[in-house]
């Protein structure tokens, strides 16, 4: 019986091993929670990066909408930025609208590019 016992365990675990070696790393986040964002920074021409407790992130779209000074809604039903969902871009101050946009992919980076460039 101790036979059959080891023989079964060594193919479940080959059975799980195989799988989870075979898999991709993702080359993105789908989401990035909202609580996890520490700092944020948004211009046109860069783009959008957060940093949370796991280092910087680059979304992966392009808004002519992001700005400095101006902030985002999104439009979803979690606590969660995520690709796909569309977010409002505005002006935290007069409540201007400036447009929306869609989110992409999340990429990890070593950081934003320096402010004003």
């Amino acid at each position: 019986m101790t036979r059959h016992y080891h023989l079964l365990a060594t193919l479940a675990l080959a059975a799980v091993a195989v799988p989870a070696a075979a898999a991709e790393p993702p080359a993105g986040k789908t989401c990035i929670g909202n609580r996890e964002i520490k700092e944020k920074r948004m211009a046109a021409d860069t783009g959008y990066f957060v940093r949370t407790a796991a280092g910087w992130w680059h979304n992966q779209t392009s808004c002519p909408a992001f700005g400095q000074a101006r902030s985002l809604i999104t439009r979803s039903y979690n606590d969660r930025q995520c690709r796909g969902d569309v977010v409002d871009v505005f002006d935290p101050f007069s409540r201007i609208t400036f447009g929306s946009c869609p989110l992409g992919a999340w990429e990890k980076v070593a950081g934003p590019p320096p402010k004003g460039k």
